[in-house]
């Protein structure tokens, strides 16, 4: 028997998992066990469901002797039939996606409603979207051929009988899955990302235990970029901005953006970055927030624009006439000592 016949002996397609092989191979045994069929061929039926079922599990690399399949031709299989509808799938099932959350999102925690649906093999066909039985095909009476006549009736071929696939068995359209070989389960969890969670932590979120359908969330987080603010390797907020040279200079107040929001903040002509504490990303998960670092860089209009080459004209003169007239700034005590200077110089030799 090579693979091929194997895989057909079973009835399955040789994609199937571990698992649905094993189901099938059950569900044959509980069908042409001996002490359940009395059809005449039944024990020999059963020899080649197990030495197919043996052949597959030995190049999949499985064992086929001592082991709990092979002692399963006995009386277990009287607890398993092949003809009665199987039982609802109540398995729990794992489905894995990405989720994509705003900066501010990851820090401050957010819900979220999530919804999608999986598809997955039928476990009651195997994917094949038809179930064997264990009584004969109707349309070839177990025997796998069916006659055709050739040449105006006088002559007759034997073919493949279409409706078993010409094993003798009888098939019918799956009703777990409708005859598609694959069930659709759709779900939808409100779900609540706790602040501070990082690009690619993974969030398990278990299926209630009242809910339909039993599904389990793996859930993939993913930090989308943002146009103001930086997470660095170590967890630091970070954000840069430019500020007007002249308010920076002044020591102005200006407003900075924040994860909360707007912020007023006031400018240090002797500092360019600045520390906003418990402004920025958690430390941890669900864990008190970081400092928040503001660098600013100061800008200074063209010197092309003849408008505001008057204005800083005006605004240095005044400036300067007003520190001359205080001798407690050094630029009046500077301007003292200047003139002290220039009036002996010109006194004669």
């Amino acid at each position: 028997m090579d693979i091929r016949e194997a895989y057909q002996e079973l009835g399955v397609d040789p994609s199937v998992s571990d698992a649905q092989l094993k189901a099938m191979w059950r569900r044959l045994v509980a069908a042409w066990h001996p002490d359940r069929n009395a059809a005449a061929g039944a024990s020999q039926r059963m020899q080649h469901i197990n030495k197919a079922y043996q052949h597959i599990r030995q190049l999949r690399g499985g064992h086929s002797d001592s082991t709990e399949d092979d002692r399963y031709t006995g009386t277990q299989a009287e607890n398993h039939t092949a003809s009665a509808e199987p039982e609802p799938d109540c398995h729990r099932r794992t489905h894995n996606s990405k989720v994509r959350l705003s900066l501010e999102d990851a820090i401050l925690g957010c819900t979220r409603t999530l919804s999608g649906r999986i598809v997955y093999t039928c476990e009651a066909c195997v994917g094949n979207g038809k179930r064997v039985f264990a009584q004969a095909c109707l349309t070839c009476n177990g025997s796998g051929a069916v006659r055709k006549a050739t040449l105006f009736g006088w002559l007759w071929n034997e073919e493949s009988c279409m409706d078993c696939g010409g094993d003798g068995r009888h098939r019918e359209s799956c009703g777990a899955c409708g005859g598609s070989g694959e069930l659709t389960v759709t779900y939808r969890r409100r779900v609540r990302f706790p602040a501070g969670v990082r690009d690619g932590h993974v969030l398990s979120v278990p299926a209630s235990p009242h809910g339909e359908p039993q599904i389990d969330l793996e859930l993939e987080v993913k930090i989308k970029p943002h146009s103001l603010f930086t997470l660095d390797g170590d967890g630091l907020l970070r954000c840069e901005m430019p500020v007007n040279g002249y308010a920076w200079m002044s020591g102005r107040w200006v407003e900075v953006p924040t994860p909360n929001g707007m912020q007023q903040m006031r400018l240090n002509r002797n500092a360019l970055t600045y520390r906003l504490s418990h402004q920025g990303f958690p430390t941890s998960l669900r864990g008190p927030r970081g400092d928040y670092f503001v660098k600013v860089i100061p800008v200074f209009a063209s010197h092309d624009d003849p408008e505001q080459e008057a204005l800083l004209e005006q605004l240095i003169a005044i400036s300067t006439k007003a520190a001359q007239a205080d001798q407690s700034l050094p630029l009046g005590q500077w301007q003292q000592r200047l003139k002290s200077w220039n009036s002996k110089q010109k006194e004669p030799v």
